[in-house]
């Protein structure tokens, strides 16, 4: 009989899409994978809807791909509630939520397959420029490319008109292939015949004769043997053979001779990086203070209770918020429920994983995106099958598919790495934690030193139960934090190439004393630019208005924007000048400063830069880490990778390089972003207890009030300022921040669309406020022209978002209706974390 569902596909359009199947072989239900045609593709999609209304055109599921479903009933719910609130497709947000490979789709490649001969280009060339430029591309390749490599290359939108009339003439091959779907790694194993097993006398008849005539047979077949009685059969072949040292035609002959047989078993890829643990001890180890304590009791009241409540617990740096969740996740497990812990950054997870799996044994599964995708795969599927009761993952573990979700952490929840920014949906893993904890009854924890002016709010209107560590755990002193005034300290000339003299003395004592030392620089590169000292001219990236940053140990000119990279220019490309200067200091330029400072005061340290650069390989971070825990590094300089989450008890000394980078920028969390990230960083000092931590930051603005409120050690001070200022200029948490940006590859097109949408926002109700459109400060990235539109609810007004909500549709609505090109894109950013 022929049946109708509804397909949410992974592509922007917000709607399902009808498909119809065959049910005399098997049922669909929601939540199951089916691989299904799209025009000239083929995508996968999930069924939402299986009792669909008939459509007579509906066309045939190509494949299903799965015989349970991918996605429980709670999980279709979280993830509509996702798509819904942040202007997504379900079907985008679904694929989200999946590891990558489990969403095979159509990829279409372009291969040539005849010659090119010289007078054929040299002709083409005077009629069809872009499409001899594609020949080109394509003759000066051997085998097949991809559509988008090709577009990329020849720096346009679309080549499908070229590739159209080339096909037609001959020249190339366009394939649409699946690309294949990520499943479960198999290996060959061996085991002991189930007969002979069986059979205690012919066992021994076996081996008896097997000694006598093949001892490497009988030791095979005795290794079998023992693992079948150790409950570790089958055995993996590899495994076997390396542990006896015998061959592979040994243990043919075994399985010909009936003793043994083959099969194909699932095995785990390994999901962690290997190397020495970085734990420094069991948290369990430990002691509870009075106020951890109250903060473990209060929140396991809440586990118990299995109603939804969320807790923000606010802990200065090493007050052991860490320990406090280690206690709950216990209290969570033992009553049969599962828990999930997100981190902000993947920086954090090596040393997290350690503690929690020296805490918990191997009931872990981790999820990240330098994982393999083999490797993420194997702990999702892990999860879902319910093998592990405990998650730690970055923003996108929360999707992870826990049954009986229990308890929700969300470290350092003030990050702005939670907020995914690109690609759809641009959803902030904090807050829809929340809600999956509404969803599943279960107790959510935000953490951190430095919470959110939203999360504080929150918490002091009643919204969340506020738990607060004042101190630190293990007996250690917050560290002393002193600011040097670089303006006064330029007029003393006691600066030497950015380091003060005191910061300087202070790195050279604890190299002396062997106590590690951690310096913040949050810029990656070797220098944000170079610019030429006769003209003034700046390499500039040819598709984004920004400056290339020069890295040196490259020698190259690199955009951090879209990734476009050049060989550093030795000269100026304008004027000729043969000189072009190093403007600036990211943490390539003050390794190299630092090391020949030292260096001049016969100081010998080995210094190590993090950041993403030197990080990029897999292992690479946790190496770093163990080699400065164990002191064979000195010093640490890096971006804000190094600010957060890492508990090394011989680091003594921290040293801001520039605290005034992201003080005055175009943001209005400008301010809140640096206390965050000064605190932070300062929390790295003097954790070991024994030995007293000191920070140093240095700045020319001593006297603003996140300077200040980082000095003071004062949370309380920052955050009353800075609300009575969001307050007045009407930002959250009193107001609903939504982001609206138009881009195209016509400035004049995206700036006349800008105005249209922005007029059908200016006439909705009086608790929505439109700004703009205006011209962003990065106002062109990856070739495409920008503009923004910000639009505000106020909370006073519009208590629950309704009329924000209807505003934003209603203009959606309309915009598309009469002005809606393919040539502008509009993406609509609710809750945005950005104003670049």
């Amino acid at each position: 009989m022929k049946r109708f569902v509804q397909v949410a596909l992974p592509i922007p359009a917000r709607r399902t899409f009808t498909y119809c199947y065959d049910d005399e072989m098997t049922t669909l239900h929601r939540g199951m994978r089916v691989l299904v045609p799209f025009g000239k593709n083929m995508y996968t999609g999930v069924v939402v809807v299986t009792d669909a209304e008939p459509l007579k055109d509906a066309k045939y599921i190509i494949e299903i791909l799965d015989q349970t479903p991918a996605f429980s009933p709670l999980m279709l719910d979280f993830t509509k509630w996702i798509a819904e609130y942040y202007f997504a497709s379900w079907g985008e947000t679904l694929a989200a939520a999946l590891p990558q490979g489990m969403a095979p789709q159509t990829v279409v490649t372009v291969e040539l397959i005849a010659p090119v001969h010289v007078d054929d280009v040299v002709m083409m060339r005077s009629y069809a420029p872009k499409r001899t430029a594609l020949l080109e591309l394509l003759n000066a390749h051997k085998g097949p490319l991809t559509i988008s490599y090709l577009q990329q290359q020849l720096k346009t939108d679309s080549v499908s008109a070229q590739l159209e009339a080339l096909e037609e003439m001959g020249y190339i091959l366009i394939r649409r292939e699946l690309n294949k779907e990520v499943t479960a790694k198999v290996q060959k194993a061996v085991t002991v015949s189930h007969g002979l097993l069986s059979d205690t006398t012919a066992l021994k008849t076996a081996l008896d004769m097997l000694d006598s005539s093949a001892p490497k047979q009988s030791l095979l077949l005795s290794s079998l043997v023992f693992a079948a009685q150790q409950k570790a059969a089958p055995m993996r072949v590899a495994e076997l053979l390396k542990n006896t040292k015998s061959t592979q035609t040994t243990l043919d002959a075994l399985v010909t001779k009936g003793y043994a047989e083959y099969s194909m078993i699932e095995v785990e890829r390994h999901n962690q990086e290997h190397g020495d643990t970085l734990a420094n001890r069991n948290e369990f180890e430990l002691e509870l203070n009075q106020e951890q304590l109250h903060a473990v009791e209060t929140i396991n009241d809440g586990i118990v209770s299995s109603k939804p409540k969320t807790f923000l617990l606010h802990g200065v740096t090493g007050s052991g918020k860490t320990l406090v969740y280690m206690h709950a996740i216990r209290q969570c497990i033992s009553t049969g429920k599962s828990a999930l812990v997100l981190l902000p950054e993947i920086s954090l997870t090596p040393q997290m994983i350690d503690r929690y799996k020296l805490a918990f044994g191997d009931s872990i599964a981790v999820l990240h995106s330098k994982m393999g995708q083999g490797e993420r795969y194997d702990s999702w599927r892990a999860i879902k099958q319910g093998k592990v009761k405990i998650v730690l993952g970055v923003r996108s573990g929360i999707f992870a598919p826990l049954d009986k979700l229990g308890l929700l952490i969300v470290d350092e929840e003030h990050e702005a790495t939670y907020k995914q920014e690109s690609p759809s949906p641009r959803y902030n893993a904090r807050d829809a934690a929340i809600i999956r904890g509404i969803m599943h009854s279960a107790v959510v924890v935000l953490g951190s030193a430095t919470p959110s002016l939203e999360s504080m709010f929150n918490a002091q209107t009643g919204k969340y139960h506020l738990l607060t560590l004042r101190s630190r755990n293990d007996g250690a002193e917050l560290p002393l934090i002193e600011v040097v005034d670089m303006a006064e300290q330029r007029k003393l000339k006691t600066v030497h190439d950015g380091f003060s003299t005191k910061l300087l003395d202070e790195i050279v004592k604890r190299v002396e004393k062997k106590e590690g030392v951690i310096l913040l620089q949050n810029r990656r590169g070797f220098a944000p630019r170079l610019e030429c000292d006769d003209c003034g001219n700046t390499p500039h990236c040819y598709q984004c208005n920004v400056p290339l940053t020069y890295h040196k140990y490259s020698d190259q000119l690199r955009c951090h924007y879209c990734g476009w990279t050049i060989t550093a220019q030795k000269s100026c490309n304008v004027c000729g000048n043969a000189e072009m200067s190093e403007v600036g200091s990211g943490t390539q330029r003050i390794e190299e400063v630092l090391f020949k400072l030292l260096q001049e005061r016969s100081v010998n340290a080995v210094i190590q830069r993090v950041d993403t650069d030197t990080t990029q390989q897999k292992g690479s971070l946790r190496k770093i880490l163990k080699a400065f825990t164990d002191g064979s590094i000195d010093i640490v300089v890096g971006t804000q990778m190094i600010a957060k989450g890492l508990d090394i008890p011989r680091v003594t000394l921290v040293g801001v390089v520039n605290a005034d980078m992201q003080l005055f920028m175009n943001d209005f969390r400008a301010g809140e972003r640096t206390f965050q990230l000064l605190t932070q960083v300062a929390g790295r000092a003097g954790r070991g207890g024994g030995n007293p931590g000191e920070v140093l930051i240095q700045t020319k603005h001593p006297r603003h009030q996140a300077i200040v409120s980082t000095r003071l050690g004062s949370y309380d001070t920052f955050f009353h300022d800075e609300l009575q200022q969001r307050r007045d200029a009407n930002y959250p948490p009193f107001t609903r921040f939504v982001m609206i940006e138009l881009t195209g590859k016509d400035q004049e097109q995206v700036h006349q669309h800008a105005h249209y949408y922005a007029k059908f926002l200016s006439h909705t109700s009086t608790s929505v406020l439109t700004l703009g459109p205006s011209k962003p400060s990065v106002d062109r990235v990856r070739g495409l022209y920008r503009r923004m539109i910000i639009v505000k609810g106020i909370k006073s007004e519009d208590p629950g978002g309704n009329q924000l909500r209807h505003a934003l549709l209603t203009a959606a609505s309309a915009y598309h209706e009469k002005h809606a090109t393919s040539a502008v894109k509009v993406t609509v950013d609710i809750d945005s974390f950005s104003m670049q």
